[in-house]
């Protein structure tokens, strides 16, 4: 079974950090020949930024990174696979376990123009026209949020209208919380946010 993992930068086991630089660099620099901009371009040390990959017999071959950029709106960027890891879905599940993760947050990305349709089979869609971003056209694309976030359910819900639960009847609600990583987890995410969203009056 895939593994799918998020860290902080500074969170990360050295060798981790070190191989999923080293990966973003061969498909960025070394691969796509992409020099106008710094690769490394100090955003990961972000305090609100995730890094997601995946890894193989213990190295990252796999990942891609996660940038708050205002209270509402997150971008998905650093999508990036080891050459010899290619097509077996593992970018695709990497963007699906964000997409999850998040369902009340919108979620851009500046996607390299080619790669559109692809982008489009998670949810996203295009906004505005093409642009160029270190040599490449791009499209700005954009999730909208799926679910309410919690300030909002909580602005909306009188605590004294949500149900009453009999402490003496056993939970059919909360069947603990899978290991982080899996998509039990995600899935058990997602199914708690429905059941916060159907609470409301």
């Amino acid at each position: 079974m895939v593994e799918i993992q998020n860290a902080h930068w500074t969170q990360m086991r050295h060798e981790t950090a070190y191989n999923i630089a080293r990966l973003r660099n061969r498909v960025y620099v070394m691969e796509q020949g992409i020099t106008t901009v710094e690769e490394l371009d100090g955003r990961d040390l972000e305090p609100t930024t995730q890094i997601w990959w995946i890894q193989i017999e213990g190295v990252p071959v796999s990942t891609l990174r996660v940038l708050k950029e205002n209270p509402h709106t997150l971008s998905i960027g650093r999508v990036a696979t080891d050459k010899p890891f290619r097509g077996h879905g593992l970018a695709s599940a990497l963007i699906r376990a964000v997409m999850a993760y998040y369902p009340d947050q919108q979620l851009t990305m500046h996607a390299q123009t080619h790669l559109q349709d692809w982008y489009e089979t998670f949810g996203l869609e295009a906004v505005g026209e093409p642009f160029y971003e270190a040599g490449r056209e791009h499209l700005m694309m954009v999730r909208e949020p799926l679910l309410r976030s919690d300030n909002e359910l909580r602005d909306d819900i009188d605590p004294e209208e949500w149900p009453s639960v009999n402490e003496d009847t056993p939970s059919e609600v909360d069947h603990g919380t899978p290991e982080p990583g899996t998509p039990q987890y995600f899935d058990d995410l997602q199914r708690r946010y429905r059941m916060r969203r159907s609470r409301r009056p």
